[in-house]
């Protein structure tokens, strides 16, 4: 009777259609995994334990006691099915990671882990073990799939020590050896993705979640300096810690790891750079007390990630050759006594030419007319053949311009400005390349109806005087 029972009942669950055997979960073979950005979460399968899961997951098999404590599980027993287990990502095992070029200028060589010999274009990839060497004048900007970014400046070794990502989370492991010279950076936020970005000397180490920092060897040692953010300075074996905040720096030597020291203060530009000579170029800084010598960089953006030139001066007056015509970004900064650079202020200009040489008397000024109901017309005294150069400008000093133009006729017209006071002036161009003075500046009002002026042109230096 009881077979012919289970006989029955075999048959009606046959006959349902239901399958004998629940199908897993997952079918795929994929791991039930829930990624955050700072963990992962695991659904535990049969015959799951602390152990094994650490082993599978993370960088040691011992590491299922950190495992244990995070997820209030106090032996390494079996794991009833589905329990979640939270892993953080400072324990889940590495990824290969790279960096990108985003900029470079001048000389840079590259090899790889091997030593085999790279060149190095824009869009190149950088992997672990690479060394990069930046020449003279030379300049190098990669960028981390963070959006991370390292930089180097002229004359400056790095080794990329490790460049990797937690698995599933992505959060980046980055470990530069500065091997000469400096490397500025400036890192993303790791707080909340548990992420990892060090630069390394022979002396110290500066580890950071999220900033802008320069770290550089110099005879004094190791200097770190702090843009933005906190940066942790200390020996490469982990002692004698040091917390670095924005706007401080410190100098790490054979002795100890030194004290923070606020940066110096940020110069500025004192006025517009000039031209010297064919390729030269003149900046002139506001002092800043204190400072030993100051440094400025050139680029062609305002970020700095692509820089052409730089120069390092003891006073405020720097040459830097080399600039093309053209516009620029110049970042400028000061060095103490220690060797520390303070924050850089960052200047927008545009460097023409070099003005003529001068010689020859000063022309008479420009007087003043009105021309058609649109127009203004400027006439002067001139010998047939000469060449001129005719300016407008809003101010006597001639900064403001509003017109100029180059003629070989003693006369020029150009649109009637709107209402307000004006100057007029006027130079020579000798065949030879040279120019005469500018003449006296004319001045003159424009109103709706009237052209006004006194007939008495002035120079830049007595112009407050009127």
């Amino acid at each position: 009777m009881r077979t012919v029972v289970l006989r029955f009942f075999l048959m009606l669950f046959l006959a349902s259609g239901l399958p004998a055997i629940a199908a897993p979960a997952n079918a795929s073979g994929a791991e039930p995994i829930t990624v955050n950005r700072a963990s992962i979460v695991y659904a535990t399968r049969a015959g799951d334990t602390l152990m094994s899961i650490a082993e599978r997951f993370t960088t040691r098999i011992d590491n299922w006691t950190a495992l244990s404590k995070v997820n209030n599980i106090g032996s390494d027993t079996a794991i009833p099915i589905g329990t979640p287990i939270t892993i953080p990502a400072d324990l889940l095992q590495d990824e290969p990671s790279e960096a990108r070029v985003i900029a470079l200028s001048g000389s840079i060589t590259a090899n790889t882990q091997e030593g085999q010999p790279l060149l190095l274009g824009l869009g190149a990839k950088i992997t672990e073990g690479m060394q990069i060497d930046t020449g003279n004048n030379s300049f190098l900007t990669l960028e981390l799939p963070d959006q991370s970014r390292i930089s180097l400046p002229s004359n400056s070794r790095i080794r990329v020590a490790k460049l990797r990502m937690a698995r599933y989370t992505k959060s980046p492991r980055t470990e530069i050896l500065l091997l000469n010279g400096k490397v500025e950076s400036r890192v993303a936020p790791l707080e909340q993705n548990k992420g990892k970005f060090e630069v390394r000397t022979p002396m110290a180490v500066a580890g950071v979640r999220g900033t802008q920092f320069r770290v550089g060897i110099s005879a004094n040692g190791t200097a770190t300096e702090v843009l933005s953010g906190k940066v942790e300075v200390g020996r490469p074996n982990g002692r004698d810690g040091q917390m670095i905040n924005a706007g401080q720096g410190n100098i790490t030597n054979g002795k100890a790891v030194g004290k923070p020291v606020d940066l110096p203060p940020t110069p500025q530009l004192a006025s517009a750079p000039t031209r010297q000579e064919q390729s030269g170029a003149q900046f002139v800084l506001t002092p800043v007390p204190g400072a030993q010598a100051y440094h400025v960089q050139i680029a062609t953006d305002q970020e700095a990630k692509n820089i052409l030139l730089e120069g390092h001066a003891k006073d405020t007056r720097l040459r830097l050759d080399g600039l093309p015509n053209g516009s620029y970004y110049a970042r400028v900064s000061a060095i103490d006594r220690l060797g520390l650079e303070g924050p850089a202020s960052t200047h927008a200009f545009t460097i023409g030419s070099a003005p003529p040489a001068v010689s020859g008397p000063l022309p008479a000024s420009p007087t003043v007319e009105a021309g058609e109901a649109r127009q203004l017309a400027l006439r002067w005294s001139g010998a047939p053949g000469q060449q001129f150069t005719v300016q407008v400008a809003r101010d006597p000093a001639f900064s403001w311009l509003v017109y100029t133009n180059k003629t070989s006729v003693p006369e020029a017209r150009f649109p009637r400005p709107p209402f307000g006071t004006y100057y007029a002036r006027v130079q020579v161009n000798h065949p030879d390349g040279s120019a005469s003075p500018y003449s006296l500046a004319q001045p003159f009002v424009v109103t709706d109806q009237w052209i006004i002026h006194d007939g008495n042109p002035i120079s830049a230096k007595n112009a407050a005087a009127r």
